[in-house]
């Protein structure tokens, strides 16, 4: 294997997840019904004006767009709120046909908006607070040609759109606009305009854009006299959560609250982390991600409602399994196992009725979950245990590889090029941070596209790991030994072998870091201040213990006899791939890439077994090949022999 290969393997592991974009789906009829509405609730008030009609075309629209509500209606999900639906669509209908005020008109659509989001419960907010600066980033890739730099609607292209691009500090317009509005037009776009759905980009994308584009609305004075009054009083009662945040218009807070409504809107708008749920809470966030997959599913919207049932389990509770397994064990494997079901259950197409069921089994379940996970915050123990615990099981596999290759040069008398071991296995902690670093600063992970690349590593370690066994098994008689040393005898290694072990140690190491990685950084944030010491002390006596073990193993390894020496790497590789296998086909089911039939079985995840037909049959077929692979080749050498 030469160099260049290996790079661009290392390259497609690290660039393919991380740019790969979300699927986009079909919009359902809630959302194109919400979608129209907020539509008319805007533009209406730009056709009629005190009962007369001032623009025939934006009004001539505004009835299309009205009768064309029908054509959604017809295509909702069954309910028992469906006929009211219709009644308050049939109002609107007629309001605008009586040319009634726009601020009537306005009404009748928000108060059937609510309606439907109740109906069929309707994410109408992001899980986490959303970055300003990504949808910063976005905005000047994405909008600008349009709208402008400064979101004026002057953009480059702007004079050739009829209608206009929007111009962001349109008072009057903007007032009347809500996050989630903005959210709904750039995952749809407008018919009949220039403004294009911009379903390429994940869910997290277009809520960043969205709280960008809401900025240009307010002045840097207004968030800072928002700010005071948040620090003052924090007023909660106007807006609590991001899914008020999410709703709220400058104009309804203006009701409620006046000029400091507004004020404070425009804050939280630039600050959405004051009212985000806790970012160490993933539970909380898997929750929420669960309660919106089913309000997805009641809409139609199976595949939204399976993105969001795996972000629940990659974003929320696989966060928080590290610390279950230490306090909780038996309830963790009854969450992982029922999350699975959940996803699978939706993928099948099952009833609304059996989903429900299983979403609230499952909220009941996270509850007990978060409880004692709260309850054993104090612990001092619980937390170094569960620190050292992290550290243990995501090296443990990364450890064994590194040593069995450097105990391998040693009994080969190339102990000098144990440096390319330590270039692939340090190689991938600096990637690993770079990764993390990324993902904090620039560019946004999901956790299915994490899950992926951990996925695709595991999968590629196997087999080379697989293969290296095998070649050491045909090593394994002294003929054979001393047939390899003669042809090295005077020689290096060649560089395809030398960068070949750099890239068995890196894709090793690399997916046990962007593991431990992420589930420090959780166990952090979700411990307390006296907790924090605990942690590091964990770490610090886990990576003590890797590292003698790994001194163990090579010392011990190479004090074998040959034969044993390669018979007892040719197992642990083999067992290592086994292990692999195991945890790269389970995290690309958990990402949906693969199908999941789950079957009643032990789960041990320290050996990569886990209770579903395609890992366990992965396996079965690898120690087939392994057996078969091994009966040839004694047929082989009896042959030889005689």
């Amino acid at each position: 294997m030469s160099g260049k290969p290996v790079v661009a393997l290392i390259a497609w592991l690290l660039v393919m997840p991380l740019t790969a974009a979300a699927n986009s789906t079909n919009p359902s009829p809630v959302q194109l019904l919400l979608h129209g509405l907020d539509y008319i609730a805007v533009d209406y008030k730009n056709a009629v004006v005190n009962g007369e009609v001032k623009n025939p075309d934006e009004y001539t629209e505004q009835k299309e767009f009205a009768a064309q509500l029908d054509n959604y209606l017809m295509r909702l999900p069954a309910s028992p709120e469906n006929t009211t639906l219709a009644k308050r669509i049939a109002a609107v209908q007629h309001a605008i046909e009586g040319r009634r005020s726009g601020d009537f008109v306005a009404q009748l659509c928000q108060e059937t908006s609510r309606l439907l989001i109740r109906t069929f419960n309707v994410d109408v907010a992001p899980a986490v607070a959303p970055s300003l600066d990504n949808g910063r980033r976005l905005y000047q890739k994405n909008c600008t040609g349009c709208h402008g730099p400064d979101g004026y609607g002057d953009g480059p292209r702007a004079h050739l759109l009829s209608p206009p691009p929007a111009n962001f500090h349109d008072a009057q317009r903007q007032s009347q606009r809500s996050l989630y509005s903005l959210y709904t037009t750039l995952s749809l776009g407008v018919e009949g305009t220039a403004m294009p759905s911009f379903s390429q980009l994940d869910r997290k994308q277009r809520w960043d854009l969205a709280f960008y584009v809401s900025q240009f609305y307010a002045s840097d004075t207004m968030r800072r006299r928002g700010a005071a009054i948040w620090q003052n009083s924090h007023s909660s009662n106007v807006i609590g959560d991001l899914a008020q945040l999410a709703m709220m218009t400058p104009q309804q807070v203006e009701v409620q609250a006046g000029a400091d409504g507004q004020a404070l809107l425009a804050y939280l708008r630039a600050h959405p982390e004051q009212v985000a749920p806790d970012a160490s809470d993933v539970i909380a966030k898997s929750q929420n991600q669960l309660r919106a997959s089913l309000g997805a599913y009641r809409q139609g919207y199976v595949e939204e409602a399976y993105d969001l049932a795996a972000s629940a389990y990659l974003e929320g509770f696989e966060l928080a399994e590290a610390h279950l397994r230490t306090v909780a064990p038996k309830l963790r494997v009854r969450i992982e196992r029922a999350m699975a079901d959940y996803r699978n259950a939706v993928r099948s197409g099952s009833s609304v009725q059996d989903l429900a069921k299983r979403n609230s089994e499952l909220q009941s379940m996270l509850a007990d979950a978060g409880e004692a996970i709260q309850r054993s915050g104090d612990s001092q123990w619980v937390t170094l245990f569960s620190s050292m615990l992290i550290l243990l099981r995501e090296g443990l596999e990364a450890i064994l590889v590194v040593a069995a290759i450097g105990a391998f040069l040693a009994k080969a008398d190339r102990l000098h090029h144990i440096n390319y071991v330590h270039i692939g296995w340090s190689s991938a902690l600096v990637m690993g941070a770079i990764t993390w670093f990324l993902a904090q600063s620039f560019i946004t992970i999901s956790g299915a596209q994490r899950e992926f690349t951990e996925g695709i590593a595991a999968l590629v370690a196997a087999v080379m790991l697989l293969y290296v066994g095998f070649w050491l098994h045909r090593q394994s008689t002294a003929q054979h030994w001393q047939r390899f040393l003669s042809a090295k005898i005077g020689a290096q290694i060649n560089k395809g072998a030398v960068w070949g072990l750099v890239l068995v140690t890196f894709v090793a190491v690399y997916r046990e870091v962007l593991e431990s990685v992420l589930f420090y950084q959780t166990f952090w944030l979700q411990s307390s201040a006296a907790g924090r010491p605990y942690i590091i002390s964990g770490f610090v006596a886990a990576a003590t213990i890797l590292a003698l073990a790994s001194w163990g193993i090579f010392r011990f390894s190479i004090r074998l006899p040959l034969r044993p020496f390669f018979l007892a790497n040719m197992v642990l590789l083999v067992f290592l791939s086994l292990v692999y296998t195991g945890k790269g086909i389970v995290a690309l089911q958990e990402t949906g890439h693969l199908r999941a039939d789950t079957i009643n079985f032990p789960q041990i995840d320290l050996l990569g077994i886990y209770p579903t037909v395609e890992t366990i049959g992965a396996q079965l077929v690898i120690l087939l090949l392994v057996l078969g692979w091994l009966s040839r080749a004694r047929i082989r050498n009896r042959s030889h022999a005689a």
